[in-house]
């Protein structure tokens, strides 16, 4: 695994794709730290604003435009408001980076017959997990970059100093890979069932355009408060970008529970993928 996870870094972060990741996320970064000023709260134009004012202000905003939860809302209140911003499109982003880097995680050696030679060194279910964890690797090394470029804003326009910066800025990175994790395994599982990674990207994009969907409407449906919402509130655990506001809580078990679904609903399809994989003529 350790083999096969070195090379997916080298092979990823070197390539054409592994470029294009990087101006996504230094775009995305960008577009956090000077386009979304609008969702920031302009604490020095608030007449006579105290402390208790602008962090209830900020957990309104919190609240409102990304996390319904108030406990979790109030908590991320704290921190500077622009590595909330980070981390949540972060999350958001992490099914297109996922797809763009791990399409052809498998099929492409597949289809060529490559694999063969990798399964003479390795087992075949240690290289599909080598596979799985590469791919995350590179992942939490693109959002790395997006949350670094991130911190550098904060700390020039003095809106944190560094030692608040690096403790809710490593934390926040630290949240969001559970959430890649998932995105990642189901990525790996999805792309290995096909030959062709034409077909490989397909298949992940329109899977994961469902569940892109399929979450939006769930949570449109729960925050409108209908009659009978209740009844659908379980639904919102099928979606994977769920769980990053359970990471994010200030509660100890319920980050604890959410890291552990996390890691659950990661592994059950790469586990799925690697006997499949196991039993296939490569």
């Amino acid at each position: 695994m350790r083999l096969v996870v070195g090379r997916e870094l080298k092979k990823n972060l070197r390539s054409i794709k592994g470029l294009i990741l990087l101006v996504i996320s230094l775009l995305g970064a960008s577009a956090t730290a000077f386009r979304l000023r609008a969702i920031e709260i302009d604490v020095q134009g608030l007449p006579d604003a105290t402390p208790e004012v602008i962090h209830e202000l900020k957990a309104e905003v919190i609240k409102q435009a990304f996390y319904h939860d108030a406990a979790v809302a109030d908590y991320l209140a704290n921190a500077p408001l622009k590595l909330v911003l980070i981390f949540f499109l972060a999350v958001w982003l992490s099914p297109m980076l996922v797809t763009l880097m791990g399409f052809d995680l498998v099929s492409s050696e597949t289809q060529y017959r490559t694999a063969r030679y990798w399964t003479v060194r390795t087992r075949r279910g240690s290289y599909f997990f080598g596979k799985f964890l590469g791919l995350w690797a590179v992942m939490g090394a693109v959002t790395f970059v997006m949350h670094l470029l991130t911190w550098i804003v904060v700390l020039a326009r003095g809106e944190a100093g560094l030692g608040e910066t690096l403790s809710w800025g490593i934390r926040f990175w630290l949240f969001a890979l559970p959430v890649s994790a998932i995105w990642c395994g189901l990525a790996t599982f999805l792309g290995s069932l096909f030959r062709t990674p034409i077909l490989s990207l397909l298949t992940i994009c329109l899977t994961f355009a469902l569940i892109f969907f399929f979450g939006f409407a769930i949570d449109a449906i729960v925050s409108a408060g209908s009659k009978g919402v209740d009844h659908v509130t379980w639904l919102t655990y099928i979606y994977p970008n769920t769980y990053d506001a359970w990471l994010a809580s200030p509660l100890a078990y319920r980050a604890g529970l959410g890291f552990l679904i996390c890691l659950g609903y990661a592994g059950l399809p790469t586990a799925a993928g690697a006997l499949i994989f196991a039993r296939r003529d490569i």
